[in-house]
């Protein structure tokens, strides 16, 4: 998968030993890391410098198995468009995310699995994206059903039908700007909460519906009530540069963090042990295939 050199390689078994011990991350768990940010496109350089470290702290705070958080970053890197040293600020992201509002980090996974290609083509960026998500969460709207409901009304930003276009015309709602871009998430929400505020609620529910329809009218209400502040302000605490490694941090600071440690040193000089064996195993194998 890292198509890597022996020489490659052996610098890549000596980085999963090292981003893992603080984590308990045996070097096993961490090789599986290492596919899976290689199998998204990640260089190995970036795996060493540090798109391992982030994957690994993002299974730690989000109680992930590591090859799954690995690809969980890889994902939302691709759909984005960055760069493999973006891991980590990926993982402080999902898991700030994770740990401000409800749900957890595989919550927000499958939320992006369904809305993160849409919303980035749209021009949001990750952080608008997850902060929107959390704001999502926030009011109980959760998981492959928040990515849906964002994802459709993304997608409505453009009238799917005369009666969404004359509506949005009627109440002046406009996603885009003079140069066709979107105006940006926060601005969106502020429209929808200026527009529609004054309407009563039958009106203002009908107004959504006509403009949204049944599948995001939870996402359109969700960005009316949190309006602009709302929307930046969760955009902000998401955006919490160092958050998942402090996370990690914090679960693996007891007995059972410490049991974990352990295990994975257990593994790891039982892998070196059995590494220092093999030319002398495979010897004593090739040698009784030949008595055969």
């Amino acid at each position: 998968a890292t198509r890597a050199s022996a020489v490659e390689m052996a610098e890549l078994e000596k980085a999963a030993v090292s981003a893992g011990q603080e984590l308990g991350v045996s070097m096993g768990q961490s090789l599986d890391a290492i596919e899976a940010l290689s199998k998204a496109g990640v260089t190995n350089a970036d795996i060493m410098g540090g798109a391992l470290p982030g994957a690994l702290e993002l299974a730690a705070a989000g109680n992930l198995a590591v090859a799954d958080a690995a690809e969980i970053a890889s994902a939302t890197m691709t759909q984005f468009g960055l760069a493999g040293k973006d891991v980590t600020h990926i993982a402080d992201l999902l898991a700030a995310g994770a740990g401000k509002a409800q749900g957890e980090v595989s919550d927000l996974s499958m939320a992006l699995k369904q809305a993160g290609l849409v919303a980035s083509q749209t021009g949001l960026s990750v952080e608008d994206a997850v902060g929107a998500l959390a704001a999502f969460a926030s009011a109980g709207l959760l998981g492959s059903d928040a990515g849906t409901s964002f994802r459709t009304m993304l997608l409505r930003l453009t009238p799917q039908s005369k009666e969404a276009a004359d509506k949005m015309e009627e109440l002046g709602i406009k996603a885009f700007d003079a140069n066709g871009e979107f105006v940006g998430l926060a601005k969106y929400a502020q429209i929808l909460q200026d527009r529609l505020g004054g309407l009563t609620t039958e009106q203002r529910n009908s107004a959504l519906a006509t403009v949204f329809g049944s599948d995001s009218i939870r996402a359109a209400n969700i960005l009316y009530t949190q309006g602009a502040k709302g929307i930046e302000e969760w955009t902000a605490k998401v955006n919490d540069s160092g958050y998942a490694a402090e996370i990690a941090r914090v679960r693996m600071d007891n007995l059972n963090g410490d049991l974990t440690k352990l295990g994975a040193s257990a593994s790891n000089a039982a892998n070196k042990i059995g590494t220092s064996l093999d030319p002398v195993l495979r010897g004593a194998a090739q040698g009784g295939r030949s008595l055969l």
